[in-house]
This record gives C-alpha cells, structure tokens and sequence, in this order.
C-alpha cells in the first residue's frame, strides 16, 4: 500500500515540473497540473493518517480499503503516464 501511494505522489510532484509553463490553457499549465498534484497528495496522506490513528483505537475497519478507493488508485496509475 505504501508503495502504489509513493509511486503516484512523486509523479504528481514532478508532474507540473514537466509540463509547460504556458500552456494552451491553465489547466495544461504547469500551475493548473501543481493545484490537483497538491490536492492529491495532501488527500493520499490525509487518508493515511486516518487508517493508522484508527488502528490504534483498533476502528481500522471503520476506514477500511474500498473498492472505489482500489480503482481510485489504478486509475491513476494508468492516467498519470497519459499527462
């Protein structure tokens, strides 16, 4: 689990280094991918620190890995390469 989510998050960092700074549009930008790459990881560590301050209560089945959340992750896993 923590790979898959260190493998996403560096792409979404270096992601808008890539990326022209002056794109046809802002969202092609460089600051148009950096606000959704932010958002995205800030969110993956979010989630993360919930599941583990959980298990310590012993509730990590209240925040338990989903179905939607699996196809969450291999959906980035595909599109990230695509951008």
């Amino acid at each position: 689990p923590v790979a898959d989510k260190l493998i996403v998050g560096a792409a979404l960092v270096l992601l808008p280094t890539v990326a022209p700074s002056h794109g046809p549009s802002l969202l092609l930008s460089s600051a148009g991918l950096a606000v959704p790459a932010v958002v995205l990881t800030l969110r993956e560590i979010f989630i993360s620190a919930l599941r583990e301050w959980m298990a310590t209560y012993g509730q990590r089945d209240v925040v338990k890995v989903g179905w939607v959340g699996k196809c969450k992750t291999a959906t980035q896993m595909v599109s990230i390469p695509m951008l």
